[in-house]
């Protein structure tokens, strides 16, 4: 605009005068002024969401996952595996392990879900249940919270906080943990202090801002203890209420008096594309998806004009040979015991 506002008070290397040459710069100008706004909302941050993202519970058919699920990537693997299976699992897929709303119905954005001051029970189950329903992990429960003290490190976390810009959702996770077997896990993105250690990736996801329908996925490594180096990829789905989105949808107009029976199909007024009552659904799923790395991309397509997003369905593969698994899963337990024997040692030898 202020090459336009110079090119419009010179004419070569001579100004421009009269009637003419004042009103282009007055209209000049203008626009200059005018183009202030616009550039200010283009930057503008995104928006705090403050409220419930519900948790909408995994549920497996086959190879195909609807809902939100956690899976281990091996301390070697990627998002897309090989990951560690999970013998207490409902999927075929043992490697899926199928998630639910706790007793809050979901993640709280804005405000901690804590774990209790005994976050174990006698046998080492964990009892937190605000964010997700305690779920079996190997035969011991395990369950998330959200702190303002990290369990783990012992570090201050930022209060949980998802943000909105257009329909992509991103946010600060950092206070996220898990609770198994009486130990903790911070399973945050970022990390308390803001690093992304390893295979660690910012919280990233899609909203249908008409809907509240969402996507979130982000993955998390483990830094020191028996899992030191295993990543845990989460992916929740599910419909968020709260502030952030602008105003509600407008509800439906009422018909007008000389509007046709709801059973005059000819007439019947409806959007130009949509469905008919008894069209099969349009749910969107992603069957050659590498993994659930790639289901919020696989989604995002559909955000904005699917309101089924959260029970969309994906599929989950793991091409890698069928007997690295086993192998892989009797080393990781080898390790541990060494871990555990070699911890008992030394206490005993101190104590003596």
């Amino acid at each position: 605009m202020k090459t336009h506002l110079l090119r419009a008070l010179r004419t070569g290397d001579r100004p421009v005068g009269g009637a003419r040459g004042r009103a282009a710069i007055v209209g000049s100008a203008a626009l200059v002024a005018l183009s202030v706004p616009f550039a200010g909302s283009a930057c503008a941050a995104p928006a705090p969401l403050n409220g419930l993202f519900s948790i909408d519970a995994g549920v497996c058919s086959g190879a195909a996952v609807t809902g939100s699920f956690f899976r281990m990537i091996l301390p070697a693997g990627t998002t897309s595996g090989p990951f560690l299976a999970n013998s207490d699992s409902t999927c075929s897929d043992k490697t899926v392990t199928p998630l639910a709303g706790g007793s809050s119905g979901g993640l709280s954005s804005g405000s901690f879900q804590p774990q209790p001051a005994q976050p174990f029970d006698g046998s080492g189950n964990a009892v937190a249940g605000s964010v997700t329903r305690p779920v079996k992990f190997y035969g011991v429960g395990f369950a998330t919270s959200t702190n303002s003290t990290d369990p783990q490190t012992g570090q201050a976390a930022a209060s949980p906080q998802l943000r909105v810009d257009g329909t992509t959702i991103t946010g600060d996770l950092s206070s996220f943990g898990v609770t198994w077997n009486r130990q903790v896990f911070n399973q945050g993105a970022p990390k308390p202090g803001g690093g992304l250690p390893g295979k660690t990736t910012p919280v990233r996801g899609t909203i249908n801002r008409a809907t509240g329908a969402y996507v979130i996925e982000w993955t998390s490594q483990i830094v020191g203890g028996p899992f030191n180096n295993f990543t845990g990829l989460w992916h929740l789905s599910g419909t968020y209420r709260g502030s952030g989105l602008g105003a509600a949808p407008a509800a439906p107009a009422a018909p007008a008096p000389n509007a046709p029976a709801p059973n005059a199909p000819a007439r019947e007024a409806s959007a130009p594309n949509a469905p008919a009552p008894n069209a099969p659904a349009r749910e969107a799923s992603a069957p050659n998806a590498a993994g659930p790395a790639n289901a919020a991309a696989a989604q995002s397509n559909a955000t904005t004009s699917d309101p089924r997003l959260a029970a969309q369905t994906i599929e989950v593969t793991d091409d890698h040979p069928r007997w690295l698994l086993p192998v892989l899963v009797a080393v990781t337990a080898i390790a541990t015991a060494l871990l555990t024997n070699a911890d008992r040692l030394v206490r005993r030898r101190r104590s003596e």
